[in-house]
């Protein structure tokens, strides 16, 4: 599925997503990544969502963003109490939506120039 509706010179967008993988900024993930809000795309290590620990969640607590936005993988899933517990320990929130629509949702906060940091859990 192609996701770039509009074109961005100053920032990072998803360029597509689908079963052979995810593309942004020319380089296509198959497993997991991170994209920093200055828009630096990364391998991310977390596989599936029950791999999500407390520790991990607190790294992305960590990154200054406007927004956290957390891809489960191919259905949507919610944190555990322990989760909660870290996001509300930094007075965080973070969105937790399928990875496909989280790829959708990047792109419509980065174009309304929003510092997003998202984990894309993969594959969709």
């Amino acid at each position: 599925m192609e996701l770039e509706a509009e074109i961005s010179q100053s920032r990072t967008l998803i360029a597509s997503c689908g079963s052979r993988g995810v593309v942004v900024a020319d380089k296509t993930f198959t497993q997991s990544f991170l994209i920093a809000p200055d828009g630096t795309p990364t391998d991310w290590e977390v596989r599936e969502f029950s791999a999500l620990s407390p520790a991990r969640l607190e790294q992305l607590c960590l990154v200054e963003s406007d927004v956290l936005m957390i891809g489960t993988g191919a259905s949507q899933c919610f944190p555990d109490p322990a989760l909660s517990q870290i996001l509300a320990r930094y007075g965080r929130s973070a969105e937790f939506m399928s990875s496909r629509a989280a790829c959708s949702t990047f792109n419509v906060l980065a174009l309304d120039d929003r510092q997003v940091m998202a984990a894309i859990i993969l594959p969709l």
